[in-house]
């Protein structure tokens, strides 16, 4: 095969892997119906613990609403501080709402804060509590005792919430500290004078799985995420069964787990190892992820920290815990995380991430160049001896094993490389699919506005609102026009070694690479137009110098 097409077809079908990975597996179906069951106990020869108790539902929205009225026994209250706004519900001491201040709903400005809180069935919320046991006594709709009141945080300020529910089974305290600067928290559950019936304390966040979403919206989260060791692990909603006590790895532990998306994560991170059992499950319309504490008859307390805010990696390294590994970056993660740590450092100067893609991409084609003319080198010296290569093919088309000989041995004579056209273009592809999967997963990038009507470099470029064969979203894709384009006029002037036939066949190329990029997010399209017209610049440079 020619090289040039070895190398388009490599790079098409990395191209279409990621595509199926990255971003088809976002869109999955919704998971059937399912009973509740209970989790094995922590003794394998103990009998299996009773169903649930059925505890009230709480009906409340993810999001109360400005000026909604609490029930008669329900007391709100409100943290606020400079990266997001939470509201807590003194029945059963649950997480309402978590509103982050520095991410919109919508691309429009205007829209309101993007909120991470999705009840599952009935309105359950975040950091329910159960006691485990024969039968289990669940919190939701409890009456907790609040001591505090609404926060307002700035800069490193903390301040504490701690709810208290008194049962006849024991005694159950929650304890939230927050710091003005920071998306995480810290969470302390308890327990005290715990009847000797039960065993274990589970501290649940429950979602509700998201249909959906209104136009222009997206699903925030879509899967769930845990860290076995170094390793992580994500399932979408649809494959998770209906109880299953997850084990690690053989020397590892379970790190944390949480609820994820493109953009967002939102995890529970047991401090010390206190011989903890993670259960995840679906129920309806809900999945749960449970963390499950050893219980004793002494009081006890197990700390949590809670992570709910954007997939900045900065932000997770900060954290701890490897919370950074939730920025799944693929296998060229080494090449992904220094290019998007130099992604932002442009922005910081260039104030957008349009102009900042621009100068990273100028930047990766000038450490390149090496290598580029030295495969336009080769190309033209293998260009050259096409002539004597059909002659030779001509002459032994019946002996191929001689026709091979005398090509090596045209090679030898002229002193050509037949892979020193491919060979630079192949070193380059690891850096290709590490920006892709920087520009692909960026949070940066999500409604950044680049310059005209190009509004979010997250999402697909559209011009007004025709609706296309084969475009997702209307309006005419015109960056992604403009790319087939230029890769058209890039093809057409590089060099070829092989036959008429082939290098028709060639042409198609930016057909289908059009064709993929149509649904691509615009910043995506831009890097690829760029790096297309920085090569046409370089190759007629090339051309007018070659002798």
């Amino acid at each position: 095969m020619e090289q040039r097409a070895l190398i388009a077809v490599v790079i098409s079908l990395v191209i279409l892997v990621l595509y199926q990975e990255v971003v088809l597996r976002y869109i999955y179906p919704p998971p059937a119906q399912q009973e509740e069951i209970s989790p094995p106990p922590a003794n394998p020869e103990a009998p299996s613990a009773a169903p649930r108790e059925s505890a009230p539902e709480l009906t409340a929205p993810a999001a109360p609403a400005a000026g909604s009225v609490p029930a008669p026994d329900e007391r709100r209250i409100t943290v606020d501080t400079e990266r997001y706004t939470a509201v807590f519900t003194s029945l059963g001491a649950r997480l309402q709402s978590f509103r982050l201040k520095k991410y919109r709903t919508t691309v429009d400005p205007n829209s309101p804060p993007q909120e991470t809180i999705v009840p599952g069935e009935g309105g359950d919320y975040p950091f329910g509590v159960e006691l485990r046991g024969r039968p289990n006594k669940s919190d939701g709709g409890a009456a907790y005792r609040v001591n505090g009141d609404n926060l307002d945080l700035k800069g490193d300020a903390t301040g504490t919430l701690e709810f208290t529910w008194e049962s006849d089974s024991g005694t159950v305290v929650k304890r939230f500290t927050f710091r003005g600067d920071r998306y995480e928290f810290d969470a302390v559950v308890g327990a005290r004078k715990v009847s000797n019936e039960y065993t274990e304390v589970a501290v649940a966040w429950n979602k509700g799985i998201q249909m959906p979403p209104p136009p222009a919206s997206e699903v925030i989260f879509n899967r769930v995420v845990y860290l076995d060791g170094r390793k992580l692990i994500e399932n979408t909603f649809d494959k998770l069964t209906k109880g299953e006590v997850v084990t690690p790895s053989p020397g590892n532990s379970i790190g944390w787990v949480g609820y994820a998306g493109q953009y967002f994560l939102a995890a529970m991170i047991p401090v010390e190892d206190q011989n903890y059992r993670l259960w995840l499950k679906t129920r309806n319309q809900t999945v749960e992820a449970q963390l499950l504490f050893p219980l004793a008859p002494a009081p006890t307390e197990h700390r949590l920290d809670v992570y709910i805010g954007p997939k900045d990696v900065d932000a997770l390294e900060g954290v701890g815990h490897g919370l950074a590994r939730a920025v799944n970056l693929g296998w060229f993660d080494f090449i992904a995380l220094p290019l998007l740590h130099l992604l932002s450092f442009l922005e910081g100067f260039t104030r957008n991430y349009g102009v900042a893609i621009i100068l990273l991409t100028v930047g990766i084609k000038v450490l390149f160049i090496p290598l580029t003319q030295r495969s336009f080198r080769s190309m033209r010296e293998m260009q050259k001896l096409q002539p004597q290569m059909a002659k030779i093919r001509e002459r032994f088309k019946d002996d191929s094993e001689q026709m091979n000989k005398e090509i090596m041995e045209l090679y030898r004579r002229h002193k050509v490389n037949p892979l020193g056209g491919c060979l630079p273009m192949v070193l380059q592809i690891p850096v290709f699919i590490g920006l892709y999967q920087a520009l692909q997963n960026s949070v940066e990038l999500r409604h950044a506005p680049f310059m005209l009507w190009i509004n979010d470099l997250s999402a697909p470029d559209r011009l007004g609102s025709l609706q296309l064969p084969f475009v997702q979203h209307p309006g005419i894709p015109v960056l992604t026009l403009l790319m087939g384009g230029s890769m058209f006029v890039q093809q057409w002037m590089t060099p070829s070694a092989g036959d008429p036939a082939q290098q028709r066949a060639m042409m198609f190329m930016p057909l289908m690479f059009t064709f993929m990029f149509v649904n691509f997010p615009s910043g995506l399209a831009l890097y690829w137009l760029v790096n297309n017209l920085l090569t046409i610049a370089q190759q007629y440079y090339m051309n007018r110098t070659a002798t």
